[in-house]
């Protein structure tokens, strides 16, 4: 990645960290215990999670430039096929033993603490293998999966307080590019069809996307939209499909909000959540 694109995503990341912070400088008390769109979890819960995770990131990062990929103490990879959150989860439950305001002075020191030292990277450094629970990779990875934390997390609190609530436009454009990776964690064969289920996706702003996922039992691919006929064709606007893509939005659900319309039939829609579910 030139030095020009980790800087662009690193400034992308910082943005999304300070629109979150701002928006939650303030909440009183019963803002902080609110239910987020993340099952079981408050707002607390989320910030902590997010808090947790920018200081475990900035560690893997530091020791991945010493030299050091492996798991932390106290850490591990997980097995192949295991869905899980980021160990941060324990944070979050902590989190009631914590205020609201504690808990955000938490986000901001553990999004400084990365911020320092994604700042103190050379250019060498970026490519250098670093622990994921989910396997080692490049250290200009993390970037993404950063974004991907702040920008789905922040909006699984606003959709809480806000059922109008948008990803931010300045991080769709990575976010784009990072679906093909996760829903490829995602993918969860649970329905034996017997035939091939073709989704298109006709989403023809902010950012253009012209994309088929066909699924058949337990495998999938990506496929530009072609002539074939679909079973289900998911229309709606940029952000609405990456928290589709992400399983943020549910299919009946985002039909009733007005975020989707559906051409073709709506029970081949509804499968999609079942197929590429969010976690």
């Amino acid at each position: 990645m030139p030095a020009s694109q980790t800087n662009d995503l690193t400034e992308t990341v910082i943005a999304e960290a300070a629109r979150l912070q701002d928006f939650l400088t303030g909440f009183d008390a019963q803002t902080w215990k609110s239910n987020s769109t993340s099952e079981g979890w408050t707002v607390e819960d989320v910030v902590a999670h997010l808090a947790g995770s920018a200081g475990g990131w900035a560690n893997n990062i530091t020791r991945a430039v010493a030299g050091d990929a492996g798991p932390p103490k106290g850490q591990s990879f997980l097995p192949p096929g295991q869905r899980a959150s980021h160990p941060s989860g324990p944070a979050a439950r902590e989190s009631r033993q914590r205020s609201g305001p504690q808990i955000l002075a938490d986000f901001i020191a553990g999004h400084e603490r990365l911020r320092n030292v994604l700042g103190t990277l050379r250019d060498e450094d970026w490519d250098k293998p670093c622990f994921h629970r989910r396997g080692v990779r490049p250290v200009k990875d993390y970037l993404g999966i950063q974004l991907q934390e702040l920008a789905l997390h922040g909006w699984d609190i606003r959709w809480g307080l806000d059922r109008g609530a948008e990803l931010w436009p300045g991080s769709l454009a990575v976010l784009v590019d990072l679906v093909p990776r996760w829903i490829d964690i995602a993918f969860a064969p649970d329905l034996d069809l017997p035939t091939p289920v073709r989704y298109r996706f006709d989403v023809p702003s902010p950012i253009t996307i012209r994309k088929d996922v066909l699924v058949h039992r337990d495998t999938y691919k990506i496929e530009t939209s072609n002539t074939e006929d679909a079973d289900a064709t998911f229309r709606c606007n940029t952000g609405n499909y990456i928290l589709l893509m992400f399983g943020r939005l549910q299919v009946e659900r985002g039909i009733a909000d007005g975020r989707l319309s559906i051409e073709g039939s709506i029970e081949r829609a509804k499968n999609f959540n079942t197929w590429f579910k969010g976690f």
